[in-house]
């Protein structure tokens, strides 16, 4: 089963274009998810706290902490992936080899830090979603309640959205409604299917 990651810039909407792939039976994992559950762990958890020992309490990790720390340093959101990666590819690889068969011929690896890592995902192609800067900007307000200086130091810290672009295998463009945006994701899931060998 090939990987194709769907990546985009905080406020694009790649996870409305990941619900829509999922719709169509296309199993999409969440690299931000399975992060999350990974923290939860003991083990990484630990690894976390003794690179930041004021990002928890009690061998807990305190997520919002954690997050204002890497998000203000460039170099403690690279010791922080540096952690974090790797251990995200093994859990991925172990709930990929455990979805039930018959399967898809490909699926997806959701992550907005794909194109950053240092981390080999070994994916097929990378799908970028897109909107404008002012359109991203107002998604997250809504969604999040962030500042807008918060939300732009959000955005700051990610690559920019044309170095993603450049980068892109397809694209969707999530600028205007979502019916728009769901004509797209049909359209790319037929030409993946066929492009794997399926009858679609």
């Amino acid at each position: 089963m090939l990987t194709y990651g769907l990546t985009g810039g905080i406020g694009t909407g790649k996870s409305t274009v990941a619900a829509m792939f999922r719709k169509r039976g296309i199993p999409v994992f969440d690299a931000d998810d399975l992060g999350r559950q990974l923290l939860a762990t003991e083990s990484l958890a630990q690894q976390v706290l003794q690179r930041f020992p004021g990002c928890g309490d009690r061998g807990q990790v305190d997520r919002q902490k954690l997050a204002d720390e890497v998000f203000s340093r460039e170099d403690s959101r690279r010791a922080l992936e540096d952690l974090l990666h790797p251990a995200i590819l093994n859990e991925f690889e172990k709930q990929k080899s455990q979805l039930a068969r018959p399967r898809p011929t490909y699926c997806l690896l959701e992550g907005a830090v794909l194109l950053e890592s240092r981390t080999d995902f070994s994916l097929a192609g990378l799908i970028v979603v897109t909107a404008p800067t002012q359109t991203r900007l107002e998604r997250l307000g809504e969604r999040d309640g962030m500042d807008e200086a918060h939300r732009r130091r959000r955005m700051a810290a990610q690559l920019p959205q044309h170095e993603k672009i450049l980068a892109a295998t397809y694209l969707i463009d999530n600028s205007g409604g979502l019916e728009e945006t769901r004509s797209q994701v049909e359209t790319l899931a037929a030409r993946l299917a066929a492009e794997n060998g399926e009858v679609v």
